[in-house]
């Protein structure tokens, strides 16, 4: 008799908890923020206009990027930064041939400006000076 009464009060607390959750979901208003998909078959259009830079990232990446490397570099001369996951684009990172994340690709109106790539241990040697001269030397021609 105990052992029926136990499963069913864990029953009914499993089923509360269940059914509580629901409601109080459909409670909240639901908004999901829109992300944009990049893969192989769109990559190209996604980088034909402006200065796009491109942080390939991957699950098993060994360090991540300082956050304040891109302060001031998003909408430098019109940049535009995507992160994309490497085995969305497959394609484009083995034309690259980048193989240590996360690594950075700098391109402009479709065309690839700068690579920058992780070492062994995931370092990237760039800094965000570096990143605003290769844009502005995109601008000026490549005179020098």
């Amino acid at each position: 008799m105990k052992k029926i009464t136990r499963n069913f009060i864990l029953g009914f607390i499993v089923g509360f908890i269940v059914y509580s959750d629901i409601g109080y979901s459909q409670d909240r208003p639901q908004s999901k923020p829109k992300v944009e998909v990049i893969n192989d078959d769109n990559f190209k259009k996604k980088i034909a206009k402006g200065f796009v830079l491109v942080k390939f990232t991957a699950p098993y990446q060994m360090a991540p990027l300082d956050p304040k490397l891109f302060d001031g570099v998003k909408g430098f001369e019109g940049c535009v930064i995507h992160e994309i996951d490497h085995s969305s684009v497959k394609k484009v990172v083995k034309k690259l041939r980048i193989r240590n994340f996360p690594s950075l690709a700098l391109f402009h109106d479709g065309k690839k400006k700068e690579v920058w790539k992780a070492d062994m241990d995931g370092v990237v040697d760039v800094t965000n000076k570096h990143l605003k001269k290769a844009i502005s030397n995109a601008l000026a021609g490549d005179v020098f």
